[in-house]
Parts: C-alpha cells; sequence; structure tokens
C-alpha cells in the first residue's frame, strides 16, 4: 500500500474493502504487528451476508521523518484471510489546531 505521512499528533488513513461471500454474518479477526502506530476502525469487522464493508487503517506516527510499519491481516476459517503491509511517516507539525 502507498506510505501514509501525516504531521506528529496527527492522523492518515487507508481504506480497504473486504467481502463476505457468505449467507452468513462474519466477525473478522484481525491482527496488525504494530498496533501502537496502527489502528482498525471499527474495532469489531463484521461482514454482512453476501456484502462488503470498508475498513480504516489509522495511522498515527510516534517517530519524525522515520517509516514505521505494520502487517495487518483480516481472517476468518469459512472465508481465509486479507494481508496488508502497511507504512507511515511522520512529518514535522505545521500549526497546531486550536
Amino acid at each position: 500500500m502507498e506510505l501514509l505521512e501525516c504531521e506528529l499528533g496527527k492522523i492518515s488513513s487507508h481504506f480497504v474493502e473486504l467481502e463476505n461471500p457468505t449467507a452468513k454474518e462474519i466477525m473478522l479477526n484481525y491482527r496488525s504487528s504494530n498496533p501502537t502506530n496502527f489502528e482498525i476502525l471499527p474495532e469489531k469487522v463484521i461482514l454482512p451476508p453476501y456484502e462488503s464493508l470498508k475498513v480504516q487503517i489509522q495511522y498515527s506516527p510516534t517517530n519524525l521523518d522515520v517509516v514505521e510499519s505494520s502487517n495487518i491481516v483480516f481472517s476468518h476459517p469459512m472465508i481465509g484471510k486479507w494481508e496488508f503491509n502497511v507504512e507511515g511517516k511522520g512529518l514535522v507539525p505545521t500549526i497546531m489546531e486550536p
């Protein structure tokens, strides 16, 4: 996935679309190899039958000018897994919001 860049104290995101090809509602398990910098929203990923859902991978930097990375895996025994390698880089803050 494309490198995410944002100022320290802010967030940047990727959206991924996950699809459920079954007639049953599926609650996906997920893990991030770097949960400090990369968070999954919503916290509970529930795919309705025969539908897809956009999930947000949110990056929040903790370092300046350093590429931080994570391997994120969504999985369920019935439908398999999706794996995403994401990277982000923190930038120097500009004007802070009030």
